[in-house]
């Protein structure tokens, strides 16, 4: 039998009444909660928001509109290519369906990853915790068309590891001529929400850039100089979502949590997503 000093049974003593106390608070909270409280209490949401799209084989066109995929020669949409077969059986058959899906990586709710503007690694790159994190929505669709989200809108309201939604209210082109008009941050807007920095960014509008912006922006690469609210984002590894759906029903709505999980494709420069909104 060990003999110990009296500090050292103090310390002894001391670390059992710790130990103790942990272990007794820990059954007292366990058996004042039902298996139910527990369960809506710490898992589920109230209410459950889906960003995405159903995927339709003119779903690019209808975000993107004609006038601009036929200028930058995208020729085609989705393309669904479904193979039916079946198999006899004793006492009859079953039948099935399998399919190939070509798909506009781009067209409809979609993440962007570095290397669609040669900034990086595809969407393999990212880790998948970067597709997560609480959620910051805010609405600046009562500003002009262009770059023109100032940094007041997020300063001090943003945490580092949030992901950052912008509502802008847009409406795809209404004809064949038409091309899309977006609203957008400023670079310097851009700027301070990656030095936060956030965990993501995304939008409901074609681009999280504007074409209807042709101020210059001061940078040393060319690819700042043309698309420099991509490059703010992508040359940080912090994905971009462009094209989402239902923003606006984020906007009455507190403690969010944003999931938007792409498929894991080698070198992928980007791919629809279907995102999803859990609000406690």
């Amino acid at each position: 039998m060990k003999n110990y000093s009296k500090q050292q049974k103090y310390k002894v003593n001391l670390f059992s009444l710790i130990a103790t106390s942990i272990i007794v608070a820990g059954f007292y909270f366990l058996s004042s909660c039902t298996s139910k409280n527990l369960n809506q209490n710490l898992l589920a949401p109230s209410e459950i928001i889906d960003l995405g799209a159903l995927v339709t084989e003119d779903l690019p066109e209808r975000v993107w509109g004609k006038a601009l995929m036929t200028a930058l020669e995208f020729e085609k949409n989705n393309e669904f290519d479904v193979r039916e077969w079946d198999f006899e059986v004793e006492n009859g058959q079953f039948s099935g369906t399998n399919a190939y899906y070509t798909l506009f990586n781009h067209g409809g709710p979609h993440l962007d990853a570095p290397n669609h503007m040669n900034l990086g690694g595809g969407l393999d790159s990212y880790p998948i915790e970067s597709f997560m994190g609480p959620l910051k929505v805010f609405d600046v669709s009562h500003f002009p068309k262009g770059r023109t989200v100032p940094v007041a809108i997020f300063k001090d309201k943003v945490l580092p590891g949030d992901v950052v939604l912008i509502f802008t209210g847009y409406t795809p082109p209404q004809s064949d001529e038409a091309f899309p008009e977006t609203i957008a941050l400023t670079r310097e807007t851009a700027e301070y929400l990656t030095s936060i920095p956030v965990r993501a960014f995304g939008t409901d509008a074609f681009a999280v850039g504007s074409l209807d912006d042709t101020n210059p922006v001061e940078a040393d690469s060319e690819t700042a100089r043309a698309v420099p609210i991509h490059h703010s984002f992508l040359s940080r590894g912090i994905p971009i979502y462009e094209q989402l759906f239902n923003i606006d029903k984020l906007l009455d709505k507190q403690n969010m949590y944003f999931i938007g999980i792409p498929l894991n494709i080698k070198d992928g420069d980007g791919m629809i997503v279907r995102p999803a909104v859990l609000v406690f």
